[in-house]
Order: structure tokens, then sequence, then C-alpha cells
């Protein structure tokens, strides 16, 4: 175990490539103050082929599981840090493998006031040392048989056996004291339990952050939560100017257009059962607003879709005598919002349309339904899907929010 630390301590000084001092400067912070005796951070980070959305759930896991800290006396020095986007499988642009803190896409002081956390650049601000350890890091593992003798059980044991090659976000100063691999299922609140183990510890860190399951999924205390997830106010007031000037609405609630999230790439390739072709989607989407908003004739659509299919679609609903419009952005955009904020202000101007229509257990088309649920649009027009063009089709799960 020693000889595992000492070899991952030196893969993370000798190959990453992001300099916190850099960083914390670059942000305006000072990197040179002392961290009081009795704060203590919770570290997270999620498997990197995970996406944008799936991460901002995993984020509520851990916010939650925080707040619902400062309920207990030994737990209220506890903090939560915001894990820098980085590197994301899906985003392309030319500065997405640097490390981008949350309030680049995020409302941090609203974060703040539902759950105590704090940027990592703001961790490095605490600490007079040049690089940051954490005392324990928990790479967290599936159980092989995830309903042993039938039975799903909130559980978790020590494994010798796992490998960690993380790179801690670019970062080249940061190391670990020990490293501890643990197969885990469960509810999030039994991590608890390991960070009791060395009731010392500062700085914890669990690596698969996603395998954690919710405490309160779909409860008073996760719509809290979820929104206190604001968004970065650059990026609501670019979406609403788009939807003001090509959608003609300048309200929360818009009657001017419906919206449709049209995942294609991977789900094309790997659920082709579940979704429609080109040309059912168009004949989805007409028969959609001739039946609820027969008036509509302005389409938004969110898509990662290949520009040939994005043109093909486009003209289909021409054809049909729909205005059909995307959000492209522009170069200055792209160097300003960057891929994550493109995809939130996609998600703003679907969240605020008159009728939603969403991909099949897609993550990105979840948060746009949450979105929806916290404006107050009726279910019947947020919880629908794009079907395959034969075969079954599953009505999509309705999770409303309770206030």
């Amino acid at each position: 175990m020693i000889l595992l630390s000492l070899l991952l301590t030196s893969f993370v000084l000798t190959c990453a490539e992001v300099d916190s001092q850099d960083y914390c400067y670059a942000k305006g912070q000072s990197c040179s103050t002392e961290t009081p005796r009795d704060e203590k951070f919770v570290l997270y980070d999620v498997n990197p082929p995970e996406g944008f959305n799936l991460r901002r759930d995993v984020y509520m896991r851990f916010a939650i599981m925080m707040s619902e800290a400062k309920k207990h006396e030994r737990r209220q020095n506890w903090n939560l840090v915001l894990p820098p986007w980085f590197n994301l499988y899906h985003w392309k642009t030319a500065d997405s493998n640097k490390p981008v803190p949350w309030s680049m896409f995020f409302d941090v002081e609203s974060l703040k006031a539902f759950a105590p956390v704090v940027e990592l650049f703001e961790l490095f601000s605490k600490t007079k040392r040049k690089y940051l350890e954490i005392d324990r890091l928990y790479v967290l593992q599936n159980f092989p048989d995830a309903f042993e003798n039938g039975v799903f059980d909130d559980k978790w044991e020590i494994d010798r056996n796992c490998d960690y090659s993380g790179s801690f976000w670019g970062y080249k100063n940061i190391t670990v004291k020990e490293t501890i691999c643990v197969k885990y299922q469960g509810q999030i609140s039994k991590l608890w339990e390991l960070i009791s183990l060395h009731s010392a510890d500062k700085y914890v860190m669990f690596a698969h952050g996603e395998i954690p399951l919710h405490d309160y999924y779909g409860s008073k205390t996760f719509w809290d939560c979820r929104k206190s997830m604001k968004f970065n106010k650059n990026l609501i007031n670019k979406a609403k100017k788009f939807i003001y000037e090509k959608l003609d609405c300048n309200e929360n609630q818009c009657n001017t257009y419906i919206s449709v999230h049209w995942r294609r790439q991977d789900f094309a390739r790997a659920r082709i059962s579940e979704v429609p072709s080109l040309l059912g989607t168009a004949i989805q989407i007409d028969k959609a607003i001739k039946k609820y908003h027969s008036t509509i004739d302005y389409i938004f659509i969110a898509s990662d879709a290949q520009n040939s299919e994005l043109i093909q679609l486009e003209h289909q609903l021409k054809h049909l005598g729909y205005k059909v419009h995307f959000y492209i952005p522009s170069k200055l955009d792209l160097e300003q919002f960057s891929d994550g904020g493109i995809a939130i202000i996609d998600q703003i101007i679907c969240s605020h349309a008159a009728y939603f229509i969403g991909t099949h257990e897609s993550t990105f088309t979840f948060r746009i339904q949450e979105e929806r649920e916290i404006l107050g649009f009726k279910s019947s027009t947020t919880f629908n899907r794009l079907c395959p063009d034969t075969g079954k089709c599953s009505e999509p799960s309705k999770w409303t929010i309770v206030d």
C-alpha cells in the first residue's frame, strides 16, 4: 500500500500540467493564508467518461450529504470541494483540458446557501504549502454482485486489489498520503463510516463518486438542492436574449415555441431501438405540435447531431411549415462560455418552451425536465419523449417537484 501511494505521488508530480498557484492568481485569489485548524474538506472525482449532466447529479449527492452533516455536531466543520470541470469526453474545444471552476457555469453563492462548498482554488488559497496533501484517497468500486442472495444491501469493504490513475484535474501539486480501495454500494451517507476510520484526517477524497447513491432522491431536500443550482448570470442572459430575438418571447413560460432535445451520436449507434430515424423525428414533432399547440410554428432544437443531419431535419420541418432554430455559438461564444456553457444555454432555451420533447434516458433531457419543474410548467408539457419509428415506446419517468 505504501508503494502504491509513492507511485501515485510520483505520477501526479511528474505527469500533470497545471500549476495551482497560477490558477489562484488567475482568479484574483490569494494563495497564502492558513487553513483554520478546525476546517476539514471532502474532495471527490467522477469516472472520466461520465458527462457533464451526470456529474451535476453526482454533485447533488455530495452536496446533500454535506448539508445534512450540518445537523450533526461532529460534522459541522466539514466542507465539500467542488471538483473543477476537466477534460470531459464530450468537450471538444482547445481549452477543454484545462480545469474550469464551477463559477463558470453556476452561481456559487447560491450553491453555498444550500451546502458548505468551496472551489478548489479557494482551498489552495487556504494553505501556506506549495502543494495540497490529501490524507486519504478512497477509490470506490462496485461489488461484483449487487444483489447477492437476492438482496441489495448498503455495505462496504476494504479491497486490496484496485488501481487508480486519476490526474487530479491536471494539478501537479496534489499528493496523497495513503490510497485505500473500497468496494461500495448503497447510499452516500455511509461514506461517513469511512471518514470516521481516521478521525484526524483533514483532507479526504473519494474517487468514482458516481458509485454512492442518493439518500433523498426526489424528496424536498433533493429539490431544495436542485433549486440552489442556479446558472451563471451570463449564461442566463445569453439564452434569454436568444429567446427574445429568435423565438419572440420575453417571459419565463413562453407560448411561442416548442423545444426538442434530439440526442444522436452514441445514442443513434448504441440505442437504435430507443430513438427515431431522422424522418421519424420530424413526423413526431409535427404530430406533437398539431395535437398540443397547433398555433405554434417556432421549433428550437438542441442536438449533438452532425451538421448534415441537422440540415436534413431542418429541411424536413421547414417543408412542413415550421421555422427551425438552433443555438449556433460564435467563436467568441465558445471562448467565453466553453462547451459546458454552450450546453447550458441550449438547456435554458429548451426549459422555457411551451412544450418539450426529450430523448429517452438522456441526462441532458433529465436536467431540462428538472428546470421546467422548477419554472412551474405542467408535467404534461415536460415529460415527453421521442419514440422509435416502430415497436414499444415506454412512458418517460415523471419526477415532479416537491416543495
